[in-house]
């Protein structure tokens, strides 16, 4: 067989395999593949890795790097009902995430190309014509690394400048969820440029640096930057060293930290134009003046997060709160189609500020969690959640009040895992009924990643 049908035939392997890595920040960690002597630039034989187990992926290797390929899916059961007395219940099966990623690595792990499709794409943009944004593609993005403690990438990502939740991989966290806070807050992908830092204070205490530069815009900016830039800072502080196999980047304490471990973290972020509600899909608001030149208000969110893990117990936590500030001489907005509509003349100033703020997710949200996992590798976690709408924003928080407790069997970590989990979520006190206080669930959610 010649070489080229080799490699198309690897090629073929590789892609019938359909592994998925489970993403964190310590995805480049040294891996355990065989490596064999061969010239500078030839392509290597398609192996396993020693001792697989699952999540590790199939590896193509050669002398200048390797590519891996992995997949998960999350399949999800779940029963809902409404009423306080368990009538009316609904139930749905669904496929939470079915992710297909391509890691390169070259030049000793210095360069990183990343790629990630999520399948399902059950995302629905309001957006129609050139407003719109590829739902399945999630990351696709280049790293450099010249050593260990620095590192700089550019393209579409998840932000480090949102909740400590998105940190972690859908596949990764300790429940079927992420909470209200992150699903209310937290653009998560967005295209643009970051850093991160690792940084020794003296003893065993670390500080890391984020900084990015993106759209503000998410997917949407893959066809254009509607608004300004998003500018965005992360402070994580480490005062015990860093946390044993990776633990900062998933929930229950798998690794039973033999000692205290915990990061604090600090988060800003300032987008200079947005368009869209918490900048998930950019291009759905945009006003101009009389002249129907582009104008946008700006948005701003702060947050504080934290998690800590010992022998077992786990802990997350964090705050969030957002503003915004509205330009003045806004004159009218463009509908979907691109016609600009003016707004009537005798519309105050006031009004207007008032409509741009009324489709801004404007206010605040608390979550906190913890959870301990025993030596059986059972885990059982609780949550409690608020949301507070300010008095002029977007309608996200009917709902304000979440209460949850998952138990979870991991049969081969975060690779394979059963979670059982039941929840109620709170109506706003203006909102309840006689018989509707708020929605009771429960739902079992299966994970393998290959």
């Amino acid at each position: 067989m010649h070489k080229p049908q080799k490699i198309i035939s690897i090629l073929l392997c590789v892609l019938l395999c359909n592994g998925v890595l489970a993403q964190n920040e310590e995805r480049f960690s040294e891996d355990s593949i065989e490596t064999f002597s061969q010239p500078s630039g030839s392509v290597q034989v398609l192996k396993l890795k020693k001792s697989y187990v699952l999540g590790d992926g199939v590896t193509l290797q050669s002398s200048n790097g390797n590519i891996n390929l992995t997949q998960s899916l999350q399949t999800v059961f779940s029963v809902n009902t409404p009423n306080k007395n368990f009538t009316a219940m609904s139930s749905a099966f669904n496929i939470a995430r079915a992710r297909l990623t391509i890691a390169a690595n070259i030049f000793d792990k210095k360069i990183s190309v990343i790629g990630r499709v999520n399948l399902p794409a059950n995302y629905q943009s309001t957006t129609s014509g050139g407003r719109t944004f590829n739902t399945v593609l999630q990351e696709a993005f280049v790293e450099y690394r010249p050593n260990r403690n620095h590192a700089l990438n550019i393209g579409l990502r998840a932000d480090y400048i949102d909740s400590r939740e998105t940190r972690i991989e859908g596949e990764s966290i300790g429940f079927v969820n992420r909470s209200a806070v992150s699903g209310s807050f937290d653009a998560i992908f967005d295209y643009g440029i970051r850093y991160k830092g690792n940084y020794k204070l003296g003893g065993r205490h670390l500080l890391r640096p984020y900084a990015s530069i993106t759209t503000g815009d998410s997917r949407a900016s893959l066809q254009k930057n509607f608004g300004g830039f998003k500018y965005g800072i992360r402070l994580d502080y480490l005062p015990f060293d860093k946390f044993s196999k990776a633990g900062e980047f998933y929930m229950d304490d798998l690794a039973r930290e033999e000692k205290p471990k915990l990061v604090i973290g600090v988060v800003y972020s300032f987008n200079n134009g947005a368009s869209s509600a918490v900048g998930t899909n950019g291009g759905r608001y945009i006003y101009g003046d009389v002249n129907q030149k582009s104008l946008l208000p700006d948005y701003k969110k702060l947050g504080i997060d934290y998690l800590f893990k010992y022998r077992g117990f786990f802990s997350m936590g964090s705050y969030v709160s957002t503003s915004a500030t509205v330009p003045n001489g806004i004159a009218g907005e463009f509908k979907l189609n691109g016609q600009f509509t003016t707004y009537s003349i005798t519309q105050t100033e006031a009004q207007t500020t008032n409509t741009v703020l009324s489709r801004l997710i404007l206010g605040s949200g608390f979550n906190v969690q913890a959870g301990y996992l025993l030596p059986s590798d059972w885990a059982i976690s609780g949550r409690y959640t608020t949301l507070k709408n300010d008095i002029i924003s977007a309608n996200f928080a009917d709902y304000n009040k979440f209460y949850t407790l998952v138990a979870t069997r991991y049969l081969s970590g975060h690779n394979l895992k059963v979670q059982a989990e039941i929840g109620f979520d709170e109506l706003r006190a203006e909102l309840k009924t006689a018989t509707q206080v708020g929605n009771y669930y429960t739902q079992v959610m299966v994970t393998v990643q290959l």
